[in-house]
């Protein structure tokens, strides 16, 4: 059996506001936590969406690259957003520039509120890469 890994601190990464782990890796997968758009200076959602879905690609990377896999290897992911007819082309569009032709799975959903009054959300499972 696999150890499992918990990772909670990650340079260029926001400290999680809460108990909890970045990434969790164990048999080859890594599931990461929900990342929002989190601008490292202020603490705070960045402004403006596409600006926050530009950070949490960013953040989504150097998770999935600390615990050794990246983005082409995401299988899965649940995107949580709180205006879904003004955010899924967003979405959308982030997801194509983020993933290409790799694109995983995924579940799109509309809640009523976010941690910080932020607008999006997205959480991954991803496959280690070979070697890892």
């Amino acid at each position: 059996m696999s150890a499992i890994r918990r990772t909670g601190q990650i340079e260029g990464i926001p400290k999680p506001t809460g108990p909890w782990n970045w990434s969790v890796g164990w048999n080859g997968l890594v599931f990461v936590s929900g990342v929002r758009g989190i601008d490292l200076q202020t603490g705070q959602p960045a402004d403006g969406d596409e600006r926050r879905l530009e950070l949490i690609f960013e953040h989504l990377r150097r998770i999935l690259d600390h615990a050794g896999s990246s983005l082409r290897s995401v299988m899965v992911s649940t995107v949580y957003v709180t205006d879904m007819v003004r955010l899924r082309p967003l979405v959308n569009d982030a997801y194509v520039t983020a993933f290409g032709d790799d694109l995983p799975t995924r579940t799109i959903i509309e809640v009523v509120g976010l941690n910080q009054n932020d607008s999006i959300e997205i959480e991954v499972i991803a496959a280690q890469t070979a070697g890892r």
